[in-house]
C-alpha cells in the first residue's frame, strides 16, 4: 500500500478497478446462457476478473467475466426464468483486474498450484 511499510507479499502484480457504466442485458431466451464480449484494452489473457453487478435484474445473474483474447472480456450471462427476458436497461459494473507475476510469460502454468 502506498505510503505504507509492509512490503507486498506474493505473486500479485498488479490490481486494478475499472468502472463498465453501461452494460447492456443481451436478450436471454428462457432458462439458458449468452456470451457477450467487450472491448478492455489492457487485459489479457491470465487476468483474474472479479466483478460487482451494482443493479440486479430478477432471474438475471452473471455466472462468470474472464479474459477470452488480448483486451477482450466475456461475460456469461444466465437466465434462470421460464421466460425469455428482452430489452432491459443498461447495467452498471465494477470490474476489479488482477494480474499474477510472470503469468504473460511463463502462461497461466506459472502460477502456483499451493500456497508458500
Amino acid at each position: 500500500m502506498p505510503g505504507g511499510a509492509t512490503a507486498q507479499r506474493g505473486n500479485e502484480l498488479f490490481a486494478q478497478m475499472l468502472s463498465l457504466p453501461l452494460v447492456t442485458v443481451p436478450n436471454l431466451p428462457a432458462s439458458s446462457t449468452v456470451t457477450q464480449t467487450f472491448t478492455v484494452p489492457g487485459t489479457q489473457i491470465g487476468d483474474l476478473i472479479s466483478w460487482n453487478q451494482l443493479t440486479t435484474v430478477a432471474g438475471i445473474s452473471v455466472e462468470n467475466v474472464f479474459v477470452s483474447a488480448s483486451g477482450v472480456l466475456t461475460f456469461l450471462w444466465s437466465n434462470t426464468t421460464i421466460a425469455a427476458v428482452n430489452g432491459t436497461p443498461p447495467q452498471p459494473f465494477v470490474i476489479e483486474v488482477t494480474r499474477a507475476e510472470n503469468v504473460v510469460d511463463g502462461g497461466l502454468a506459472a502460477l502456483p498450484n499451493a500456497v508458500f
